[in-house]
This record gives C-alpha cells, structure tokens and sequence, in this order.
C-alpha cells in the first residue's frame, strides 16, 4: 500500500505514541478493564497472545478490517478509521513501517476504541477524534492493550516461577540486573513493548522505582537484541514485516457491496478508498464499471468477478 495522501487529516487523528503509564485511573475503572481484557482473551487463558492479537480481533469482530499503510510520518502508530460504507465497518490502520511488536500493541489499544468507543464517532465523518479521546480514554485503552497481551494472571504466575528459580521470596527484592532480565525474558515470551511490560510490573506492584527502568529503557533494549538465543525471534518482532493479518480482498467486496446497494456515492467510494490507500484505478474502475453494468442491467456478479479477478 502507498502513503496516505490526506497528510493533514493524519496527523490531526494519528495515534501517537503510547502512555504506558496508566496509574492515575481508578481501582473500578482498572477492574472494568481488566474483566474485559478476561472476556475477550477468553481463549487463550493466561497463554502468551502476541501477533495472535489480530486473529482474534478478526474472529471476534466480523466488522473489523486491517490495513497496513506506509505513513510518511513515524508518529503515527495506528488509528481507528471509520468509513461512510457500511453500518457498522471499521477499520484498524497499523503503520506498517512500524516493528511488528509495535503493530501488536497498536492493534490491540484500536480494539479498546471500537469497542467502546466506536458509537460514539459512528456518526462523525471518517476518523475516529483521538483529541477528543486523549488522557483518561487513552490510558484505558493502553491498560486494556496492555492486559489483554499480558494478563494479570500470567504476570504473577511468572513473578512466582521466577522468583523460585532464583530462590528469593519476593519480587520487590530483586537487584536491577535481575529485575531487568525478567522484563526482558516476558517481552520476548508475551510479545509486547519493553516498556509495556515494564509498566505492567508498576501497575501490579511489583516494582516501586519504575522511572529507574525507563531512564535505562535504551539500555535493556539494547541488551535484549544482543541476546543470541532470542535473535531469531527479536529481529521478527523489532522488523517491520506482518505476515499475520489476513490479506482482506473484502475492503474492495465492501466498497462494491456499498456503491451497487445505493448506501455510498461515487465521491464516498473515492473519498474512503483515498483515506485507505487502496489501489485507486481498481476503485476508479469499480464505479465506472458499475454504471455501466447499471446501464446495461447486468448481473453484479460480474462486476464482482472482475474484481476479484484483477486482485490475483
């Protein structure tokens, strides 16, 4: 996919970068989460999720589609777009030269936004309005992200495994170098942020100084990816490649489906297709196409079979 044209548009909506630090919500609004982080990770338990994030989006939201876009901007990490075609469709843009982990976590904070946010910008053109949604929203849905990928349960079975291995009572014990490896070890098993995964230790308690691990962020990371027997899976997670979202030829059968129907107008067609990055001689074709099909009164299946076609 090319970059995004509508520059302006993006970088007044983008999603930048994430504030892991989500103390200040409160104990009823941090249970609220963490019960939806359980209902939607019902499947996988406690079990590590990473980019199996975007299976179950798609698999517990029919409506969701991905779209990876080359944004000129690296601010951008993703955004919730919703088009004029279609009820209920939306779509979870990921910056594609972003770092898969980086992917994973922006997929899972735009969840938290369709999910209760959604209604509320449904009926307001195109993108979702993350100024509206900044500070208290933004920490949710970073929180969600963050227990959705790594779960309260799965951190304090991995405090307790950790701390029996090395034979100390408590976490809070624990010296830097240790602490620091067992923030290392849970980003490469569960697959999220380093510093997410350093922030989950602060929000569960158990580590007091985290502005100790953040000034060493640079450091940790530097560590992690110096570490041979996690090369193989650190260069996945830190490239840009994403070979987990499916391939959705259906944004095109959405754009047909909505222009033969009469629920979208050309200008809409073109305008969503524009903001989505799709292949616009294919779009341009789609509705010159159908105005032909409408004049001659053809079956749409056609139409639909020359698009597939030209999708192979």
């Amino acid at each position: 996919m090319s970059s995004i044209d509508n520059n302006e548009l993006f970088e007044k909506y983008y999603q930048t970068e994430y504030d892991f630090n989500t103390t200040s919500l409160s104990i009823d609004e941090i249970d609220a989460i963490k019960k939806l982080a359980r209902e939607k990770r019902v499947d996988y338990a406690s079990a590590p999720m990473g980019p199996g994030i975007f299976e179950l989006i798609q698999k517990q939201s029919i409506d969701i589609r991905f779209e990876l876009v080359s944004f000129e901007s690296d601010k951008i990490d993703g955004m919730l777009y919703i088009p004029t075609t279609g009820k209920e469709r939306a779509y979870i843009i990921l910056n594609s030269n972003k770092p898969l982990v980086n992917q994973i976590f922006a997929a899972a904070h735009e969840f938290y936004h369709y999910i209760k946010d959604y209604q509320v910008f449904k009926e307001r053109p195109y993108i979702c309005d993350f100024g509206m949604l900044k500070d208290v929203n933004e920490k949710k849905a970073c929180r969600f992200a963050a227990e959705l990928l790594f779960p309260e349960e799965a951190l304090n079975r991995e405090v307790r495994d950790y701390c029996r291995k090395l034979q100390v009572a408590e976490f809070k014990s624990l010296g830097f170098n240790q602490v620091a490896s067992f923030i290392i070890l849970m980003t490469v098993k569960y697959q999220l942020p380093l510093k997410a995964v350093i922030y989950r230790l602060e929000e569960e308690n158990y580590i007091e100084e985290v502005k100790k691990y953040i000034e060493n962020y640079g450091f940790i990371k530097k560590v992690l990816q110096e570490i041979q027997i996690f090369s193989e899976l650190v260069s996945v997670l830190y490239g840009t490649m994403n070979n987990f979202i499916i391939p959705y030829s259906k944004t095109y059968q959405d754009m047909e489906t909505a222009f033969s129907t009469g629920n979208a107008s050309k200008d809409d067609i073109v305008k969503d297709a524009k903001i989505l990055s799709l292949d616009m001689n294919l779009i341009n074709e789609l509705v010159e196409q159908d105005e032909v099909v409408d004049d001659e009164e053809e079956d749409d299946e056609e139409l639909f079979s020359i698009i597939s076609a030209k999708q192979r």
